[in-house]
């Protein structure tokens, strides 16, 4: 079994530094220091205190960090037990890549965080009465779809798709990166490679990280327009600017999916009235916006096993002809996505926690398999006595 809690960033960040040294950096770009060091203890506490709950259960427990966490571990676990967050659990949950291995997430500070995918917040506030209950079996196995990534690029690029941790990088940009347009070695015109001559000698790569909740899409710089060409399962292709490209799980759909797209009720008040003044009968009033704006909301979420896709073009930049748009819809779902990259510092992010680069030229094909689905559980929100 093992025990994943947070790993020390700060620390790791600057290497062959002093507690002493790191508590005045920290001060200096003012940081609380005695804040941060306070929720360290306690989340240090709170992992000690699920480890040693399981080692007097008879169980066998190693602890890692996000830094320490590996195939390794994972291979020798029965079970892998993330304290923290949701990003915690998001963490621990992209390595996994056995279906039979259950990720079963505590949640370390139920006072600050609701931490949806964790255990119930009892849970974290009786350890071993949640441990019991999971040995007595008191819940239900859940299986939760998650979207395999396939890179395919030139064989030269291959290898450069590696990931970033997002969470240890100081300074999130890629190195530069040159535009082939710009290149003294790229083809001329009468060299370019047909499509299928071009498939012939492109490699493919399955990213090591199976995301839970979503894979985004875009420029590292967020003010720059992110070029992608997208293919919605076997459609046409569709150029697309926009500010990035989220394509989300059931289990993602409650989260930044559910952000970018949900209605406000301001929003939908302001629509009733204009309704209103074109001379149709709706009521106009707050309490009945309210109302329209949750039904449509609660349409964007669906099952954490569904074994379809959604997708969200950000912020999509596109000259409408009236009455037919063209192009494709911003926001749907779907049972593959493919995207193909013309930008030029990109980055292809898992669940918000580890970064690939995606630069022109590269294609990745987004979709959900049986055998991909996270195993975890699902208990009752109230006391199981």
């Amino acid at each position: 079994m093992t025990s994943i809690g947070t790993g020390d960033e700060h620390t790791h960040s600057l290497d062959n530094i002093s507690d002493s040294e790191l508590e005045s950096v920290l001060r200096k770009r003012g940081s609380d220091f005695d804040a941060m060091l306070q929720n360290h203890k306690e989340q240090k506490q709170f992992e000690h205190g699920v480890a040693r709950s399981l080692k007097e259960m008879g169980r066998e427990v190693e602890m890692a960090s996000r830094l320490t966490y590996n195939d390794e571990l994972i291979k020798w676990c029965d079970v892998v037990v993330p304290c923290g967050g949701d990003g915690t659990f998001l963490l621990a949950a992209s390595r996994v890549r056995d279906a039979e291995k259950p990720v079963i997430g505590f949640n370390s500070a139920p006072h600050k965080s609701v931490g949806r995918l964790c255990l119930p917040t009892w849970c974290s506030n009786d350890v071993k009465g949640a441990l019991h209950a999971l040995k007595e079996g008191r819940f239900r196995w859940m299986r939760r779809s998650r979207i395999r990534t396939t890179i395919t690029c030139e064989p030269k690029f291959l290898d450069t798709i590696t990931p970033v941790d997002l969470h240890t990088l100081h300074y999130s940009r890629y190195p530069a990166v040159v535009h082939p347009h710009d290149s003294t070695d790229a083809p001329t015109t009468n060299e370019q490679f047909t499509t299928e001559e071009r498939k012939s000698v492109l490699h493919t790569k399955v990213l090591p990280f199976l995301a839970l909740n979503e894979v985004f899409i875009g420029e590292s710089v967020t003010s720059r327009v992110s070029l992608l060409r997208l293919q919605i399962d076997k459609g046409a292709w569709t150029h697309t600017k926009s500010s990035g490209l989220c394509v989300t799980t059931g289990t993602g759909s409650t989260s930044w999916h559910f952000s970018i797209n949900c209605l406000r009720t301001h929003s939908v008040l302001e629509l009733m009235k204009i309704l209103s003044e074109e001379g149709v009968k709706v009521d106009t009033t707050l309490e009945k916006a309210r109302e329209i704006a949750e039904r449509y909301n609660q349409r964007l979420m669906f099952p954490p096993e569904s074994d379809k896709l959604a997708y969200s073009v950000r912020e999509y930049i596109t000259f409408e002809e009236w009455p037919a748009p063209r192009g494709l819809r911003v926001r749907d779902r779907a049972a593959a996505v493919r995207v193909r990259s013309h930008c030029v510092d990109a980055g292809l992010v898992i669940d918000g926690s580890v970064s690939f680069p995606f630069n022109d030229g590269t294609e990745a094909l987004l979709e959900i398999h049986p055998e991909d689905a996270l195993m975890t559980v699902h208990m009752d929100d109230a006391l199981p006595y």
